[in-house]
């Protein structure tokens, strides 16, 4: 279970994206349980191993909601009327400003994705050799000498 009460840091997407699939190939569930801002990356670490997310809409009822939603096991949990699931958004957010996008830049090395080409890695700081397409040569066009 993960209770979140700070931002995101980007700095620890790779570590937390190896813990999940490491938590989905051992069935462990990730719960998340968000006293602030939402974050996409619980949400898909939730969806991926089918743990809860839950936002927490009242914080003077943190107890309860840690009782009701956290405390059962999967099986108990099949017997008792949740919260719905969120919808998850899977479109990655950029490491340089945070923003969702669909098509993106990723590095080859640490899998950071940037919204816009930088030929050194912000997050791993691997320089990237750009390869250009090779030059065509022009074909010579043969003139027709009319009689």
């Amino acid at each position: 279970m993960v209770i979140k009460a700070a931002e995101d840091s980007a700095l620890q997407y790779m570590n937390f994206m190896n813990v999940i699939f490491a938590a989905q190939k051992q069935n462990i569930l990730i719960d998340a349980c968000v006293l602030d801002t939402d974050s996409g990356l619980l949400q898909q670490a939730c969806d991926i191993t089918g743990g809860l997310y839950l936002k927490v809409p009242q914080m003077p009822s943190l107890l309860q909601y840690l009782l009701w939603v956290f405390l059962p096991d999967q099986d108990q949990r099949s017997q008792l009327i949740l919260p719905p699931p969120v919808h998850v958004d899977y479109r990655a957010a950029c490491f340089c400003h945070r923003n969702l996008i669909e098509i993106g830049y990723v590095c080859s090395v640490c899998l950071s994705i940037f919204c816009s080409f930088s030929p050194i890695c912000t997050t791993c700081e691997t320089a990237f050799k750009i390869s250009l397409p090779p030059m065509l040569k022009a074909k010579k066009k043969k003139l027709k000498v009319s009689a």
